[in-house]
């Protein structure tokens, strides 16, 4: 379960956005993720692992908010362009299975929310 130390390196991430923002006295919220749909990561294994790694840290009340983003590909042998995830990973118009993911692959933080705790 990769999720664990993904959320691990948010955290090494968001210790260091906020050292380099000079925003050290800020508690964070929220946290939006995006997560691909093609790129390995599962949501719920993400939401799980958060908790885990926030567990008595001053990350402990942020809320990860997650939305999961549609992945395509493109057949490499009729060159038809469609959602993997939904096709069973074949090429609905050849039935192929040579598919080269577009997009969807990527995790990414698109937000991270604080509030001054002075």
């Amino acid at each position: 379960m990769h999720e664990l130390g993904l959320c691990d390196a948010m955290l090494k991430m968001m210790d260091q956005i906020l050292e380099k923002e000079d925003s050290a006295a800020c508690r964070v919220r929220r946290v939006v993720l995006e997560i691909g749909e093609l790129s390995g990561v599962v949501p719920h294994f993400m939401e799980e692992s958060w908790k885990a790694v926030t567990d008595r840290t001053h990350y402990a009340d942020a809320l990860l908010e997650i939305s999961t983003v549609p992945g395509y590909a493109d057949c490499l042998d009729c060159g038809a362009h469609l959602r993997p995830a939904q096709s069973g990973f074949k090429c609905p118009e050849c039935g192929g299975g040579k598919l080269k993911p577009v997009s969807g692959i990527d995790m990414t933080v698109r937000s991270i929310e604080v509030w001054d705790e002075e």
